[in-house]
């Protein structure tokens, strides 16, 4: 089948698109594990914010989608709606799949839309998989857990998928090559993304993650995340952004993290990381120096406190 992976070109406001163009490190995880015989395509639309109607109606027109995936997130909801809207304006026959934050999170907002026939709550690589096999077979697709599909009598939600352990769950490395668009740039870079690991145990009030999977804490063996980003670089990456949920909560693990990536020779690049103030304060006099040394120039901190005034 031919396959098209679509994230949304709604950015923060906090990271504005001429500085900072991030590539959708899950669709890129989507399209590198589904079945290798499918022709999928990547648009991340952060790239084309200011022609996202043409490009899709060239997409559309030049790959013939017979399934079209769209990531979002909250803040994006609206849009989505929209394109997904177009899509089956564009392509009746195209079946369309929405997954990530806010459909996992709010999916009767999606059920509500009636160009939308599946909904992947939580990780996806494993149900879009099946879910494409199932289409391919005329399967049973309410069968396949982690997965909400439309029917006659309205949606179906199946049982939710469990959490993958990602050092005995193999999970292929992402499909870079399937993205269609050009100009990732992180402050005049070209940038990607790398996870080395997935989850947190915490249960701030305010965070999204562990509604979305729960409070529990997986990583990738440190062999998979340097091969991870051996690709990011043959595909020229020279910043590379972790965008694990919480990188420094196993900081014994980040700091050998750090070591494989400088007796790999990959700490000629500039790492961005986002991780938690307490765990980097406590280790700092030890860890701040390996990670220069590896290569990071950048670390996103949560500081976080429950009275206003002492973030003043």
């Amino acid at each position: 089948m031919n396959v098209l992976l679509l994230s949304m070109p709604d950015s923060f406001e906090h990271m504005p698109p001429v500085a900072i163009r991030m590539p959708n490190g899950a669709l890129a995880s989507l399209a590198g594990n589904i079945d290798p015989h499918h022709r999928v395509a990547i648009a991340d639309l952060i790239l084309v914010q200011s022609r996202v109607r043409a490009t899709l109606e060239r997409l559309v027109r030049d790959i013939e989608p017979d399934f079209v995936g769209l990531s979002v997130m909250t803040f994006q909801r609206t849009t989505a709606l929209k394109i997904a809207r177009l899509i089956h304006a564009l392509r009746p026959s195209a079946r369309i799949v929405v997954g990530g934050y806010d459909p996992t999170l709010a999916p009767e907002a999606y059920e509500a839309c009636s160009d939308i026939e599946f909904i992947v709550r939580g990780e996806g690589e494993q149900t879009l998989c099946e879910l494409l096999r199932a289409i391919e077979t005329a399967g049973d697709c309410r069968a396949i857990a982690g997965l909400s599909c439309r029917t006659r009598d309205g949606f179906v939600r199946n049982a939710a998928r469990p959490v993958l352990r990602l050092a005995s769950d193999p999970l292929r490395l992402p499909n870079r090559d399937a993205r269609v668009l050009a100009g990732y740039t992180l402050l005049g870079r070209t940038v990607d993304v790398v996870e080395t690991s997935r989850g947190c145990t915490y249960d701030c009030s305010f965070c999204s993650i562990i509604e979305m999977r729960g409070r529990n804490f997986h990583r990738y063996p440190i062999e998979r995340v340097l091969a991870d980003i051996a690709d990011a670089r043959v595909h020229r990456a020279d910043a590379i952004f972790l965008v694990d949920d919480n990188i420094t909560l196993d900081i014994e693990r980040f700091a050998t993290l750090c070591q494989a990536i400088i007796d790999a020779g990959f700490n000629d690049a500039d790492y961005i990381v986002q991780g938690m103030t307490a765990p980097i304060a406590q280790h700092g006099a030890r860890l701040g120096p390996l990670m220069r040394k590896a290569g990071f120039r950048y670390v996103f901190l949560g500081i976080e406190n429950i009275l206003d005034e002492d973030l003043g």
